[in-house]
């Protein structure tokens, strides 16, 4: 959120420790969930706390302005096999109703993985409400759902089976021997998540999240049966904020996901230098590093540019696939827009008048 210069230089130590501590407690919570066996599982972004309205409906509208835009692409595996890549397209908006406590949005993206180039694409409209829990509005509680379709199609064009080697060679006109019988299919998804948000100061805040997807346990299957229940997938999360300096900030996070016997833990955390910060102007510059466990790290750099954050992140394989990956993961660009009412510029910035 945007202040005045003054408001935002100035600090508080205290405030700054105690907000620490409860960082610490809830990191700590969010590892205590994790286990020791941790697996691939849906489609993920290791840039997650740029893409708001995959990490659940709790945070829609969860962000200072009335219009909110989001864009974040992936490309990983490039040296394994056919490049899996992964387009994703958030909208969300704040209603000036009762205090804006009404958010909207709406959330899609569009997944092309492996030989078969097995797509899915997913799209959902959703609505949150965030309710002050005490009168200066520094703690608030937001519940919210997501409701859409997903559809997933193969092609088999260019994928071999052992029944089509006839002995001597390959041969694609044998048959496959395989059973399945449709190529595409649709169902529909039910999301649903609640989010706590304490805000200390324009430099430190604190978000813990829990997310529920697949409410509804669609079937998926290719074989023409009904298919097999998609898993409900639970999605915890930890986003906070707080200041180390005049120009200086830590932005550690921390996100559990369990899918079925897969799961998922990513740890890491950005600083952040700001480089300008007066009225209406915003400049700084971010760096950190996270660790997916068992399975990668990455690093990440931002740049915060008035309403616009650009993201840029690159995996380093750490898992069994190693010797086929030979350590390259994959590459992940985002980038957000906040659409922000323009206040009136005080007279002490005003350029002076022209006198001649």
């Amino acid at each position: 959120m945007k202040q005045q210069a003054g408001q935002y230089m100035h600090t508080d130590a205290r405030r700054s420790r105690h907000l620490g501590l409860h960082v610490l407690v809830a990191l700590l919570l969010i590892s205590a969930a994790h286990t020791s066996h941790v697996r691939a599982q849906d489609i993920h972004f290791s840039q997650f706390f740029h893409a708001p309205l995959a990490l659940g409906p709790g945070f829609i509208g969860a962000f200072d302005g009335t219009h909110r835009f989001n864009a974040i692409h992936r490309q990983q595996w490039r040296a394994v096999t056919v490049p899996y890549r992964t387009f994703g397209l958030g909208w969300d908006h704040r209603i000036p109703w009762r205090g804006q406590r009404l958010g909207v949005g709406a959330w899609t993206y569009n997944d092309r993985a492996g030989d078969s180039r097995l797509n899915t694409f997913h799209f959902s409209l959703g609505v949150n409400w965030t309710q002050p829990l005490d009168k200066a509005a520094e703690h608030t509680l937001s519940v919210g759902g997501l409701l859409g379709f997903s559809s997933r199609s193969l092609d088999r064009s260019d994928l071999s089976f052992d029944a089509q080697y006839n002995g001597f060679f390959f041969d694609p006109q044998r048959p496959t021997g395989e059973g399945s019988q449709r190529d595409a299919m649709m169902h529909t998804d039910l999301h649903a998540g609640v989010r706590y948000r304490w805000i200390r100061s324009s430099r430190s805040d604190v978000q813990v999240g829990a997310s529920f997807f697949n409410l509804t346990s669609p079937r998926i299957g290719f074989l023409g049966d009904p298919g097999e229940p998609l898993d409900r997938r639970l999605d915890l999360h930890v986003l906070t904020t707080f200041p180390l300096g005049d120009k200086l900030d830590v932005l550690p996070v921390a996100r559990y996901m369990r899918q079925g016997t897969f799961q998922e833990f990513d740890l890491g955390a950005d600083l952040r230098h700001t480089l300008l910060h007066r009225y209406g102007l915003h400049r700084a510059l971010r760096i950190g590093l996270y660790l997916r466990a068992r399975d990668a790290g990455y690093a990440h750099a931002a740049l915060e540019y008035d309403d616009w954050t650009f993201g840029l992140s690159y995996d380093v394989n750490t898992s069994r696939l190693v010797p086929a990956s030979r350590y390259r993961g994959g590459v992940e660009l985002s980038a957000i827009y906040i659409l922000r009412p323009k206040a009136a510029i005080p007279e002490r910035y005003r350029a002076c008048p022209d006198q001649r």
